[in-house]
């Protein structure tokens, strides 16, 4: 398992965090900050399990994976979604509701987000709402009572 995570950091570049700064390069408390490495777990059958994560992957400068956290209540009947998209406007994201999923992406300047995330449920499309506050993003999904499909009468 260590001459896998040992391989692993040889890999990695030499700046593992980066603080988007101003332009003369200046560092700015105002600036999304960028984050990027592994998580090792053990998986269920005892073996080492190696994930990425973070919102900046080496050598994809301007494009950002979007942080989101799926939240099931069963008591509203919803599904909410929460995404971390900090340092851009309410104007600047855009949601696009697919058939198996939601994508979501936002462009500030040259910083591209984005992510694609799939739906466990069966969502009423009509009733979907989306709210953005301070670099927090929600949408919220009722949650289809009936499966979709056509009852068929025999003759």
């Amino acid at each position: 398992m260590f001459e896998e995570l040992d391989r692993i950091f040889n890999r990695m570049p030499g700046r593992l965090f980066e603080v988007a700064g101003s332009v003369d390069g200046s560092q700015c408390d105002c600036a999304p900050t960028r984050w990027y490495g592994y998580s090792v777990m053990v998986g269920p059958d005892g073996r080492p399990v190696v994930r990425e994560f973070g919102n900046m992957k080496p050598g994809h400068a301007g494009s950002r994976s979007i942080q989101v956290d799926t939240i099931v209540d069963e008591k509203k009947n919803e599904v909410k979604m929460v995404a971390e998209i900090p340092g851009v406007e309410k104007k600047d994201i855009n949601i696009v509701l697919e058939d198996k999923g939601v994508a979501i992406s936002a462009t500030r300047g040259q910083i591209k987000y984005h992510a694609n995330v799939p739906l466990q449920h069966s969502v009423n499309r009509d009733t979907i709402k989306a709210s953005y506050r301070n670099g927090i993003l929600e949408i919220v999904f009722g949650v289809e009572d009936k499966p979709k499909g056509k009852t068929v009468r025999v003759d």
